[in-house]
């Protein structure tokens, strides 16, 4: 093996401790037991839209789907990252140097002075299926009062059935998609924000 497949290796296995780290300090918070595969962090930036506005990613944990959407054509200066852990968020700010990190909760998303720019996407990672109800509407409703015409919500779930449809108002379902590769599969399901329908 040569120094620079084992330096990728050692890289690799250290995310991946740190992630069980937070996973094991709070399962439910984290919702997930393996980080995010390759094929799911690509397939959820190729959702995202080209054009002007900020990309929001919400739950960025180790950073698999960050560096998935910056690889995908999403300007370091253009991307958001809303992680909770500290942890993770010293992770995050060593690894992504040029992008805005703010370690905050994202029920809070509209306190936030650099989401008062015009968002095109909203990718995010976080468990809404295991998070308690109120908080999952305040977080659905804080998505979309950051939101304007055509912002585009992407979120993926362990459940291959089912939607969030009815939990995000405002939103429509524009795509879903299921990727197998991935442990467990998963399942990333599109919205488009329609101001007229968010009461």
């Amino acid at each position: 093996m040569n120094e620079a497949n084992e330096q990728s290796l050692n890289k690799h296995a250290a995310g991946y401790w740190r992630f069980m780290r937070e996973f094991v300090r709070n399962p439910r918070q984290i919702g997930a037991i393996c980080p995010s595969s390759p094929f799911l962090a690509r397939r959820m930036a190729s959702l995202v839209p080209g054009g002007d506005g900020v990309v929001v990613e919400l739950g960025p944990g180790g950073g698999a789907v960050t560096a998935a959407l910056l690889n995908h054509g999403v300007s370091a200066q253009d991307l958001v990252l809303v992680e909770r852990s500290a942890a993770l968020s010293a992770h995050l700010a060593k690894r992504f140097p040029g992008v805005h990190l703010i370690q905050g909760d994202a029920m809070h998303l509209s306190r936030f002075k650099v989401l008062s720019q015009p968002v095109r996407a909203v990718v995010s990672s976080l468990p809404l299926r295991s998070l308690p109800r109120p908080v999952v509407r305040q977080i659905l409703d804080q998505v979309a009062l950051i939101s304007g015409p055509g912002t585009v919500f992407i979120q993926f779930s362990y459940a291959l059935r089912g939607s969030y449809q009815n939990m995000a108002h405002g939103f429509e379902r524009d795509q879903a998609h299921l990727v197998w590769r991935n442990l467990p599969p998963a399942r990333i399901e599109a919205f488009r924000f329609q101001p007229r329908n968010f009461q």
